[in-house]
């Protein structure tokens, strides 16, 4: 029948559908029935290395059936190159007389029909025997194949026992199949082994990048495992670690109990003390099951000052005002910029004293993000906005059920939050007495203990006070402590109103104009003289947020692309003897007169600095005095 194919082209009935289809491809590819080896290739064999290891021992088992009957056990790659073959001594040197060799091309494609490169290309086990082989070499032996699959079902390579022709039987390919299905269960084994270790490098690699601390604990409250970021806090590394129990790190047992238990944001303290002095966290506790079973648990913990750095930070409680942003030339104003910069540089107490609206909240910002704490909170208090009963629990905080209406789970005071840096206290001097008595010692002892608590908690806080009072004053009305003064009254910083600095003014009217425009979107109005002159003869009694308020209300108003003194609301009027806006408007030239006399007095003569003051050129204000017979100085 394979003469007859080779030479004739005829194929017989009676060849099996799986040969016969073999040697039809095999006759369109122009394999060489004749050739007198098979072709050998290079092999990067690295690759297949696992492959290999993994069948290596199954095939040393086969061959451990079939030793001394001239057989051999060759392993394929999933091209159908010979990898690996194990055999007698003599079968093998047989198999090399024809190029059945490591690195030999078995493939159906350069051999034509054989068990290797037709179990390939069938995808299926097969057994070629004698004279269904294609190429004549081949035709001695006879050939039990099965290709090998990875878990999605890829061919990566092939199992073949070849041995002589004469001692063909069925049984060897069921082996062979037994053998290629034990390959393909250890190679399963193997890439789920694989899997589960990449997982777990990937989990850990996850879990030590992560700013929470995190272990794993058994029902018992044994550590199995830490991420790097526990081991840093408290300074033990992985071995330490999982000798110890939960309660040798904790001082609340309650953690750790017979039953799986959630808990989420619970403030403990660690007993191991870190180097960083870090022992105050946030814990999450979640429990893992297995099969419907508590096996454990997994414990976050977060510590408490970044915890509370991110909630300043979502809350707000940061400063935005610079120094940058504090706008004024007056020598006296400038020197209270001075020492104010001086207080940021140190880390004392801050009194700042002013009349309302004169800047005094600027200036804490100022300070705050001048000084070395300004990546830290800066929370600010009023302790006038707040009735007294509450101010204790808003600046110490409370613990669960401290009092009627307190949150579940306590809350942290203000101190607390602004833990490493500034709190501002507006008002101080609307503070009680009682208050002013545990806010004394809280600054003494640099620790709070919450309202309805018992356990210190130490806090690393600078304070800056404000207020409208003389405290010296209310020290001796008795309602000011005088050793609370004191504490406070380490950096004291008076501004100035904004009477005091009126040269301040025009300078201050084009800086809130220009923000107030963007704010309503309006375009920069011109500033005329006569508008500056009103303003500055005013004696702004609510100081800077005054003017503020003033500016923003004539902006509104305004329809004109200038701005004059008839746009500016009837009150800036009032220090004219209490004649009306209309009136006064009829009578710019003693506005004028005045503005410049004013000017003259405030710059001790200055031509230049007056007239700049004033918004005008140093030649119209020289022919204003002219106009006014206003004398030189």
């Amino acid at each position: 029948m394979w003469k007859r194919f080779i030479f004739k082209n005829e194929l017989s009935e009676e060849l099996s559908p799986i040969v016969k289809e073999s040697w039809i491809r095999s006759n369109k590819r122009k394999v060489d029935p004749f050739q007198p080896y098979g072709h050998i290739k290079k092999i990067e064999m690295k690759r297949y290395k696992s492959l290999i290891d993994w069948a290596l021992p199954l095939m040393e088992g086969l061959y451990s059936i079939v030793k001394g009957s001239g057989f051999l056990v060759i392993l394929c790659n999933e091209k159908g190159q010979l990898l690996k073959s194990i055999g007698d001594p003599d079968t093998l040197e047989k198999a090399a007389q024809i190029g059945f060799v490591e690195g030999a091309d078995w493939s159906e494609q350069t051999m034509g029909t054989n068990a290797i490169g037709t179990s390939i290309v069938i995808d299926q086990p097969v057994q070629i025997v004698a004279e269904e082989h294609y190429s004549q070499i081949c035709q001695s032996w006879t050939c039990s194949a099965a290709p090998i699959h990875d878990s999605k079902g890829c061919i990566i390579g092939v199992l073949n026992v070849s041995g002589p022709y004469e001692k063909v039987h069925p049984h060897t390919l069921g082996m062979v199949v037994s053998a290629v299905k034990a390959i393909e269960y250890q190679l399963k084994l193997n890439e789920k082994t694989e899997k589960n270790i990449m997982m777990q490098r990937f989990l850990e690699a996850t879990t030590n990048n992560m700013k929470e601390s995190i272990l794993i604990i058994d029902t018992e409250g044994n550590i199995i495992k830490a991420n790097d970021q526990l081991k840093k806090i408290l300074c033990l590394d992985q071995s330490s670690l999982e000798e110890k129990n939960i309660n040798e790190i904790f001082t609340n047992k309650s953690i750790v109990s017979n039953s799986p238990v959630y808990l989420q944001n619970k403030e403990l303290h660690l007993k191991v003390k870190p180097s960083r002095n870090i022992h105050h966290v946030m814990v999450d506790k979640i429990p893992i099951y297995k099969d419907q079973q508590w096996i454990g648990s997994m414990i976050m913990l977060k510590e408490i000052e970044k915890v509370r750095q991110f909630v300043n930070h979502l809350s707000g409680n940061q400063a935005k005002i610079t120094f940058d942003d504090i706008i004024g030339q007056h020598p006296y104003f400038i020197q209270k910029v001075k020492e104010a910069k001086l207080s940021a540089a140190t880390d004392s107490n801050v009194l700042i004293l002013g009349e309302s609206g004169t800047g005094k909240d600027m200036f804490a910002q100022a300070i705050h993000n001048e000084s070395k704490r300004k990546s830290r909170p800066f929370i600010a208090i009023n302790c006038a906005g707040i009735p007294r009963d509450l101010l204790g629990s808003e600046l110490f905080g409370y613990v669960d059920g401290a009092f009627t209406g307190a949150k579940k789970g306590g809350s942290a005071g203000k101190f607390e939050l602004a833990d490493g840096g500034t709190l501002f206290l507006d008002e101080i001097g609307e503070m009680s007495l009682e208050m002013q008595v545990l806010l004394l010692r809280v600054i003494q002892e640099k620790e709070v203990v919450r309202i309805g608590g018992h356990k210190v908690i130490p806090v690393n806080v600078r304070i800056i006070a404000a207020t409208n009072k003389n405290l010296r004053d209310e020290v001796k009305k008795g309602s000011f402590r005088e050793d609370l003064f004191f504490r406070l009254n380490v950096m004291p910083i008076t501004l100035p109103p904004l009477r005091e600095r009126k040269e301040d003014i025009p300078l201050l009217t084009h800086h809130f104009i220009e923000k107030l425009s963007k704010k309503l979107h309006k375009p920069f109005p011109e500033i005329m003289p006569d508008f500056l002159q009103v303003l500055t003869q005013y004696d702004w009694p609510g100081n800077i947020r005054e003017l503020q308020n003033i500016l923003e209300r004539t902006l509104n108003r305004s329809t004109e692309s200038s701005l004059t003194a008839k746009d500016l609301p009837e009150e800036v009027f009032q220090m004219f003897s209490g004649q009306k806006k209309e009136e006064i408007l009829l009578h710019r030239d003693d506005i004028k007169k005045q503005s410049i006399i004013q000017a003259l007095r405030l710059f001790n003569g200055n031509i230049t600095k007056a007239a700049k003051h004033l918004g005008i050129s140093r030649s119209t204000f020289y022919r204003q005095m002219k106009k006014f017979n206003i004398p030189y100085s």
